[in-house]
């Protein structure tokens, strides 16, 4: 069954309110009635069952009933990944908002050949979108967080547990042994290249740990997925 995003503030008095975006998803796209059965969830951890009542134009409310289970990992990634080109972008928000990453930080470093600093009012609709989409869509709860870009050595600046994806690095079993305990995580992946040897030199400088993703060399999209799942699945 679909899941619907109702926001917290439109959930009231054991009420739902969905907005006209999502009211036109459910009337039309889906071709509700009043007395179907959905399932909703406020982007906060929260799901529930519901009945829609009504559907006029394009406003859908229901009742809320039992709340579904949310399972969430842990570990919390903050995934820094390094700004790539558009299709890629978004193929990386959508898979690994189904994979379980809490949080997408876009990263300017040495090698990142786009630029969304100076896009980035225009494209944060659009990429918020795709993550909406993902998290309807495996049934997650907790919507991720889509941040702006911001520098390398700024985050490294910023402190935390950073780990590092490439080459140099351990095998994933290797690398989080580390890590146990930690349930804040910041992932780096770099751009096309990888990160320079002076990042890497630098991050190792601030207590990074780097990890190996397999003998091959990986698109940036595959990296993403590939290094979020290799984490999640090891730390839990």
């Amino acid at each position: 069954m679909p899941q619907y995003f109702i926001p917290a503030e439109n959930l009231r008095g054991g009420e739902f309110f969905a907005g006209p975006e999502e009211s036109a998803h459910i009337a039309r796209a889906a071709r509700a009635r009043a007395g179907d059965e959905i399932e909703i969830f406020d982007g906060k951890g929260n799901r529930y069952r519901a009945v829609i009542k009504t559907v006029s134009g394009d406003a859908v409310s229901g009742s809320v009933g039992e709340k579904l289970p949310s399972p969430a990992y842990k570990t919390r990634i903050t995934l820094c990944f390094a700004v790539v080109a558009k299709p890629a972008l978004e193929e990386i928000l959508e898979h690994c908002t189904e994979a379980g990453v809490d949080v997408f930080q876009p990263v300017m470093a040495s090698r990142v050949q786009f630029d969304l600093f100076s896009d980035w009012e225009r494209r944060a609709g659009r990429l918020n979108q795709v993550v909406l989409a993902a998290a309807k869509q495996c049934g997650r709860g907790l919507l991720p967080a889509v941040r702006k870009p911001e520098k390398l050595d700024d985050l490294l600046l910023a402190g935390g547990v950073s780990v590092f994806s490439t080459a140099e690095g351990p095998a994933p079993d290797e690398a989080v042994k580390g890590l146990e305990g930690k349930t804040e995580l910041k992932l780096f992946v770099g751009p096309e290249g990888g990160f320079t040897k002076g990042e890497l030199a630098f991050a190792r400088d601030k207590g990074a740990v780097m990890m190996n993703l397999g003998l091959y060399t990986l698109r940036a999209e595959s990296a993403c997925l590939a290094a979020t799942s290799a984490l999640l699945t090891r730390l839990g």
